[in-house]
């Protein structure tokens, strides 16, 4: 097991012995330190997670930093330290300190939101001008960029190694064209664990109908979509026999509760779904699989429509105030929501997204759209540099951020609970990027969701309806790709 998640087992174990004593809420500072603490500290570090690094001093010069601060987005990286307990921002604020006391630099952070900038990055690499070292792009909007070629390849990078624990193992499947890689993600960007997608479920409503937590399903591999429609097949109903069920009331329950816009994602990429396929020299090309796309989506038509899920098209709020409410056995969301659920009275847990049936080799987590991506502008003039400080950052993330986030998704309630903290690590290291997703979006990318709002059941002709034009975005990435100069 990593070791972020053993620290965060270790303190969760503090945890549990200070409540086994009697005491409640946040403990009063203890008279010693617990034993629990020279376990982590004694620890091995694995070679895995070590960053090959040169000794470098840069003499106090600036490491211009270009990141967005739309939503959660703000988190990436820091300048200043907080002034309001934000364990995460502390997190890193102290990582990039570290960073610029070991390489001697100084990080100077600009900030805007994504659409500007997307605009600022174009511009001065059309102008040739060097204003920033490492950008943090919106990751569809930045896509594009990457095909105009604005960034420059991370195999480019000398430093930056991407087969570290540190970087998510899946961006060549869904980034790279040609073997070259523009944009990357990873512990360097605490927002995108945020956005990545998971479950959670009410312990109430489990522990009211006798059903066991799924953590051991998930854990001997037998989490699948048969096994999560079972859980909630025949749950929702009228429990204040007004002849409807109204997810606006108080009193009906639902067997999930859902956003459009996330669960048709969530679900067909935990099931092992993807549009693209690359050939023998890493360019993409259209690749459905419609035999096997109509099993995955007739499991999830079940578990959405058949089981008659709470499945919002308008009004996003209400699904989360749902769950919050005790109404719903599972909730479909981000890793994020899980701050919003810490005043929640009942107690709950949270899990991967099933897998389609137990063949499936590993657990999948779709990455929303939205997420940050990490880039190079080709307008940098000192690469060696900027694959110092990029891989020092992503690294020492690794080591110092993701603990503290994780003990951030496992506020209160769950932080009694050591499942989750395993289950966290599941979510966040087996995360998915589709470059049908990506780049496909506003047309098969979509399909699922398309399909579940008008409650059809057949994808056949939809894929049918969509080749032409989906094979003609794929020429054209790989056209904009070959243009390169």
């Amino acid at each position: 097991m990593k070791k972020t998640v053993c620290a965060v087992l270790a303190a969760l174990t503090v945890i549990f012995t200070l409540a086994a004593a009697g005491c409640a809420g946040r403990p009063e500072a203890a008279t010693s330190e617990p034993e629990v603490t020279d376990t982590v500290t004694e620890e091995e570090t694995t070679a895995e997670d070590t960053a090959a690094l040169p000794e470098k001093n840069y003499g106090g010069e600036e490491f211009r930093i270009l990141s967005q601060n739309d939503g959660n987005r703000h988190y990436d990286v820091f300048a200043e330290e907080a002034e309001n307990n934000d364990s995460v921002r502390d997190a890193v604020y102290q990582r990039n300190k570290v960073v610029e006391d070991k390489f001697g630099v100084k990080i100077v952070v600009v900030s805007d939101i994504f659409s500007n900038v997307n605009a600022a990055i174009d511009r001065m690499v059309k102008s040739g001008s060097d204003d920033y070292d490492l950008c943090f792009v919106h990751m569809v909007t930045g896509a594009a960029l990457a095909l105009d070629h604005d960034f420059v390849p991370f195999e480019n990078l000398t430093y930056v190694d991407l087969s570290k624990p540190w970087w998510d193992k899946s961006l060549k499947e869904g980034f790279s064209i040609g073997n070259n890689l523009f944009l990357a993600n990873g512990d360097i960007s605490p927002s995108s664990f945020s956005t990545t997608s998971c479950l959670y479920f009410n312990k109430k409503i489990f522990d009211r109908n006798d059903l066991e937590y799924p953590y051991e399903l998930v854990k001997s591999g037998k989490w699948t979509l048969d096994r999560f429609i079972e859980y909630t097949k025949e749950f929702t109903r009228d429990a204040d026999g007004d002849g409807k069920i109204d997810p606006h009331g108080t009193a009906d329950t639902f067997g999930l509760t859902s956003w459009a816009y996330d669960v048709p994602y969530s679900l067909y990429y935990g099931a092992g779904g993807g549009l693209v396929s690359k050939d023998e020299n890493d360019m993409p090309y259209y690749d459905p699989q419609i035999e096997r796309d109509e099993q995955i989506y007739g499991k999830i038509y079940e578990a959405v429509i058949t089981n008659n899920a709470y499945f919002e098209t308008a009004d996003y709020n209400n699904v989360g105030q749902l769950f919050i409410n005790g109404q719903a056995m599972f909730y479909d969301a981000s890793l994020l929501l899980a701050d919003r659920l810490r005043d929640m009275s009942d107690e709950f847990g949270i899990i991967p997204l099933p897998k389609f049936d137990e063949s499936q080799k590993e657990y999948r987590s779709f990455v929303n759209g939205a997420s940050s991506m990490v880039c190079v502008p080709a307008s940098c003039q000192d690469l060696e540099r900027a694959s110092v400080i990029t891989e020092a950052l992503a690294s020492e993330a690794y080591a110092t951020v993701t603990p503290v986030l994780y003990e951030t998704y496992l506020k209160r309630k769950v932080s009694r609970d050591a499942d989750s903290a395993e289950m966290i690590d599941y979510i966040v290291r087996n995360r998915v990027f589709d470059m049908g997703y990506v780049n496909l979006f506003d047309g098969i990318g979509s399909y699922v969701r398309e399909l579940l709002v008008s409650k059809a059941t057949s994808v056949a002709s939809t894929f049918k309806s969509r080749d032409k034009s989906s094979k003609n975005i794929i020429k054209k990435m790989i056209e904009a790709y070959n243009g390169k100069k």
